[in-house]
């Protein structure tokens, strides 16, 4: 009976045995699936407040953008495009329309801007690209050794809030209207009158009115020319050291609340500015103020027919001033032998005749030229570099710069990655007007 006894014992410490170490496996492994559900969690969490932020959204020459960085500059240009909208709707109810949407004057832009508040992978994509060009400045800069001294950036920064230390600077004087040059024996030969310069401060168009029917000189639709990104310069415009530092202040208060970006951040922003401008500085030094133009006449019929029997009578040395007044249909200027004055690459003709005319030498005239208009016969009579106003040669240095920046980053090592996507802020949002 004993030797039973201890048979079940045994058999009963075995039995214990395995239930405690099934207990325990079932403890670990329930240990451990909290373990592994808890780390999931604290690596979502971490994943979005910590190493999210950090991760690259573009790749420059080895220089990293990150999401943060990238989020904090759309968040800013939402916020500049919806202080665009508003002042823009406050101009159309001024007015007086009751739908600011369809206002002649600012409904366009209102319906641009909406729409581009509603594409949050356009303005991310607007942001992204100016980040990627403020990147290869910053590079650039470097190279040729230009360098923003603290205290230099410091007074940099109170100018754009209109804070200046040694008193507002005295306005630059505008450029002197130019001497119009004496016609050239070739145009003595060709012109039957002169073209009355324009003053120094406008920029050389041609004479006709471009937003006619039809019956005018070509003109080119409109097309909205894209910008760079909008800058966050303040609104306040302080006259002591006092009013910047509160507005300085204010401004990264409200830019920390709106947009995430730090001081350093805003600092930094406006260093790439001022980089920017020594940078232009320095690109287009050899930029002159002068830019080739032309002087054209047209003569505008309705069929081929017709404006080779123009070159016919032109051929056999009739005058063309009597020809245009006889047979040009552009009013505006037919009694006038079809003049167009002097213009510029950008002026608004379309497509086929400017492409036409700058393909001409001084003296030359066209064949036949169709157009949405009609026929034209062109004749050159002038062709040469013109002096040009100091708003018209800032445009002609920026213009350089945009080419060179353009070549910079073609040959540049620049990555971009989707994740950018879908981390664009939405917000802010258009307030309800």
């Amino acid at each position: 009976m004993p030797k039973n006894s201890n048979i079940i014992n045994k058999k009963h410490v075995a039995h214990a045995e395995v239930v405690r170490r099934q207990s325990l496996a079932i403890q670990y492994g329930a240990l451990a699936i909290i373990v592994v559900v808890v780390g999931l969690i604290v690596y979502g969490i971490l994943s979005t407040s910590v190493f999210l932020p950090y991760r690259a959204v573009a790749n420059v020459n080895g220089d990293k953008i990150l999401l943060h960085e990238f989020q904090g500059r759309v968040r800013l240009q939402r916020i500049q495009l919806i202080n665009n909208f508003s002042q823009y709707y406050q101009f159309a109810q001024m007015f007086g329309a009751e739908d600011p949407f369809t206002e002649p004057n600012f409904g366009g832009f209102l319906q641009e801007i909406y729409a581009q508040l509603q594409q949050p992978e356009q303005v991310g994509q607007q942001v992204l690209d100016a980040l990627v060009d403020e990147r290869l400045i910053r590079q650039e800069a470097k190279k040729l050794g230009i360098e923003v001294p603290a205290e230099e950036l410091d007074g940099y920064i109170q100018e754009q809030f209109g804070f200046f230390a040694n008193g507002t600077p005295t306005p630059a004087p505008s450029a002197t209207p130019f001497a119009v040059p004496s016609l050239n024996p070739t145009q003595l030969v060709l012109v039957t009158i002169t073209p009355t310069p324009g003053p120094a401060t406008e920029t050389p168009v041609a004479t006709p009115d471009l937003t006619s029917t039809p019956t005018s000189v070509p003109t080119a639709t409109a097309v909205p020319t894209t910008g760079p990104t909008a800058t966050p310069l303040p609104t306040a415009t302080p006259y002591t050291l006092e009013g910047f530092e509160t507005s300085y202040s204010e401004t990264l208060t409200n830019l920390e609340e709106n947009t995430k970006l730090t001081a350093d951040d805003y600092r930094y922003f406006f260093e790439t500015l001022y980089l920017r401008e020594r940078l232009v500085e320095e690109i287009t030094k050899d930029v002159e103020p002068f830019e080739e133009q032309i002087w054209a006449q047209h003569i505008l019929v309705g069929s081929e027919d017709l404006a080779n029997e123009v070159l016919a009578r032109l051929a056999k040395g009739e005058d063309w001033s009597k020809l245009a007044a006889e047979l040009s249909t552009d009013t505006s200027n037919a009694q006038n032998s079809g003049d167009l004055g002097w213009f510029n690459s950008e002026v608004s003709f379309v497509a086929e005749f400017k492409n036409a005319v700058f393909e001409m030498q001084q003296g030359e005239i066209s064949t036949p030229v169709q157009t949405e208009f009609g026929w034209h016969i062109i004749r050159v009579l002038g062709r040469e570099p013109r002096p040009v106003d100091e708003e018209r040669y800032k445009l002609l240095k920026e213009n350089a710069f945009s080419a060179w920046l353009a070549e910079i980053r073609t040959a540049s090592d620049i990555t971009t990655y989707d994740i950018w996507m879908e981390y664009v802020p939405t917000d802010p949002e258009l307030p309800v007007q």
